[in-house]
This record gives C-alpha cells, structure tokens and sequence, in this order.
C-alpha cells in the first residue's frame, strides 16, 4: 500500500527519485565512454565525457534542491536525517563516474586488449546494481514489501564487481610491464569498482530508510 505524504513531500520524494536515476545515466553514459575510447573513436568519446559532466551537475542540482527543502519542515526529524545522508550517498555515486571518466580523458592509460572485456563487465555491474538501487527507491514509496529484492539484487551486482575486479588486479600484477602502468591500471579498475560499492553504501542507506517508514 503507498504511503501518505504532504504534497511538498511528495515533491521532495519525486527529485529524490530523479536522482537515484542520475546514477543509472552516469553509469550507462560511462559505459559507452569507455567503448568507444578502447575502440579508439576519440570524437564519440568526447560526446560521452561530456555528457558524465553534464549528468554530474544536473545531479549536484538535485542535491542540493532536496538537502535545502527537507531542513523546511519536511518530514519527521529522524527521517530527514537519513533522507539527507541518503541524498549525499547517491550523488557521490554520480561523482565517482565523473571521477573515472577523468581517468581516461586525463590520462589516456593503455590498455592492454585482454583486459578490456572485463573492465566492460565491471561497468556493467555498475549500470545494473544503479538500475536495481532505483528500482528499490521507487518501491520504498510505493511498496516496501518489494523494496528488499532489489536491495539484494545491488548486493550481488557488487559481489559480481568483486570477483572481476580481483581477476583483473591479478593479472595487471602478472604482467610484464613497468610498475608505473600496472600502478596506473590498478588505479583504474579500483575506482570504477568504487563506483558499485558506493550503490551498494547507498542502498544501505535505503535499508535503513525502509525500517523508519515500516515502523
């Protein structure tokens, strides 16, 4: 059954939902980034980067548009503080794939083709664990039985992450390269790891968010 809020709640809960999807756009866009940089379509890929940017500052709006309306009035004290904590997590998700992207554009890393797929992989942990954190903060307003699904659903993408971010650390170390490239990739493949275990700290967030209204 949804539950009942005052309008200007109800406007709060709607940008809040805006942008928990930011982090789906900044993930998908960061994947199509790091596609056409491997294929080397250099002119695409500055479209995407620019686009990650662009995502990051619609995002940074959001944030602060919803932290300034909660401290109104909105809401219950309590849970307008994990609104708030909340609202920070999800824009530090953004954050970290703006923070990545600049990897690539700053830096152009060479890597090696092996590694390539894989990294791929890691992305797609990242789009599909953002994807199931939205699905679960459009059921926390409209259905909480359905919330925990997806909850989980973000703590496997992050497992998946895991294991192919130990697979690719190891074989960057196995290399025959100099360490500074190795040291450059292993930078690389953690941030975007990064990406993933900040959905998960946000869905945990979510969690705690889900006890407050159920109770």
């Amino acid at each position: 059954m949804p539950l009942s809020f005052a309008k200007k709640e109800k406007e709060v809960i709607e940008r809040l939902l805006a942008l928990s999807k930011k982090t789906v756009e900044a993930s998908v866009t960061l994947k199509e980034f790091f596609t056409c940089y491997f294929e080397e379509r250099c002119e695409e890929a500055q479209d995407y980067f620019r686009s990650i940017k662009r995502i990051e500052h619609e995002a940074d709006e959001l944030r602060r548009g919803i932290i300034s309306d909660i401290y109104k009035g909105l809401f219950l004290p309590d849970m307008r503080e994990v609104i708030h904590s909340l609202t920070e997590s999800v824009d530090k998700i953004v954050n970290k794939c703006e923070s990545v992207s600049k990897i690539i554009d700053y830096q152009h890393p060479k890597v090696p083709d092996e590694l390539k797929e894989k990294i791929i992989g890691q992305l797609e942990c990242a789009v599909n664990a953002a994807e199931s954190f939205v699905k679960a903060v459009e059921k926390l307003f409209d259905n909480l039985d359905e919330v925990q699904h997806y909850v989980v659903e973000v703590e496997r993408f992050e497992h998946e992450e895991d294991v192919l971010e130990e697979e690719l650390l190891r074989a960057i170390f196995g290399k025959d390269t100099p360490l500074a490239e190795k040291m450059q990739l292993k930078e690389l493949v953690i941030n975007i790891g990064d990406i993933v275990d900040r959905t998960e700290d946000a869905s945990d967030i979510l969690e705690v968010l889900l006890l407050k209204l159920a109770y």
